[in-house]
């Protein structure tokens, strides 16, 4: 089986996953479990925008099967995406160990997608699925520590509550705290919210209620989630401008075929015009640009299938040769989109 890779502050947990743009079940969330339905949990802030809002759809990734047991699912899942699957830090850290689901409550068979976003300690996953507020706290209260779990019903959302905020609890770790840091979680239908802080998992769920904008209120992050979506990937990024680049949004998505991928890039821009000029600027960065981290020709490495302008927004389509190189793009800061 293959590794875990932990990048940066975020983690890919190497597993398939599938995109689904319908609404799934009691979800609170617009659109469902798509990147774009899922930004309406995504409070709009100066931290989110300013940081990159990870996806990780794993029906996607299982395409269509759906295995009895844990182990099974996590093989597919490894199999399907060249290991490349993303998963919340929150649930990536454990998720080997036989322990996590007997302390979560669940395990990867009840995640149909996946989301994160913001920075430590008010990192928030929001994963998607047939997760049960019932198993999850008789989880938490079997855990170490767990006899201090609390249980606050408001509404239609159950909020759960392990540990003192602001502090670890070192003699309290177990797969689900690998830290013994303080565990906020809400549920509602069919999402759940994992985060340290209850007000940032407060957040999230007003934010979906609609208490407060989200980033699906802003046109240009529905716009390239949209793009994203369209392409049914299987992981996705989406990030800010850091280094004077000519586009004010991007999204970075891709799908997985074997030692293979399709890598969707999205970006959007000023005026249309900004966008078609970037569809050659693009296409020659692929064709003659030399990566940033690796100096190897991006030639060696993607091809282009694709690329194209409508109004503001460019559109590429790439294959890849290294799979995970979305994300790695974006983890260490690569230059694929700096051209």
């Amino acid at each position: 089986m293959k590794r875990l890779w932990v990048l940066g502050s975020s983690v890919l947990l190497l597993v398939p996953a599938c995109s689904d743009s319908n609404r799934s079940g009691s979800s609170p969330i617009g659109d469902g479990p798509s990147l774009a339905g899922l930004l309406h949990a995504v409070p709009d802030t100066a931290d989110s925008r300013g940081n990159p809002v990870y996806y990780g759809n794993l029906t996607v990734v299982r395409a269509g099967q759906l295995p009895d047991n844990f182990d099974d699912d996590l093989a597919l899942l490894v199999e399907n995406s060249s290991g490349q699957v993303f998963l919340p830090d929150a649930v990536r850290s454990g998720i080997r160990e036989p322990e996590f689901a007997q302390f979560a409550g669940f395990d990867t068979r009840q995640i149909a997608v996946a989301l994160e976003y913001g920075v430590l300690p008010d990192t928030v996953a929001v994963l998607v699925g047939t997760m049960k507020s019932g198993a999850i706290q008789k989880g938490l209260e079997a855990s170490p520590g767990g006899e201090a779990t609390t249980k606050e019903q408001v509404g239609a959302v159950t909020y759960l509550s392990l540990g003192d905020d602001g502090a670890s609890d070192f003699g309290s770790v177990s797969p689900i705290r690998r830290v013994g840091q303080p565990l906020r979680l809400a549920i509602e239908g069919d999402t759940l919210y994992w985060g340290r802080t209850r007000a940032s998992v407060e957040a999230a769920v007003g934010a979906v209620a609609n208490a407060a904008p989200s980033l699906a209120d802003d046109a240009n992050y529905l716009a390239v989630a949209g793009a994203l979506d369209a392409a049914k990937v299987a992981n996705g990024i989406l990030v800010a401008p850091e280094a004077a680049e000519s586009w004010s949004l991007a999204g970075l998505g891709e799908t997985f075929q074997g030692d293979a991928s399709t890598v969707t890039v999205a970006l959007l821009y000023a005026t249309p015009a900004m966008a078609t000029a970037a569809v050659a600027a693009f296409r020659a960065h692929i064709e003659s640009g030399v990566s940033l981290v690796s100096s190897a020709p991006w030639s060696e490495v993607l091809t282009v299938v694709d690329i194209s302008a409508a109004g503001p927004l460019m559109t590429a389509t790439l294959t890849s040769k290294r799979p995970g190189l979305a994300a790695n793009v974006v983890v260490t800061q690569d230059n694929l989109l700096q051209f």
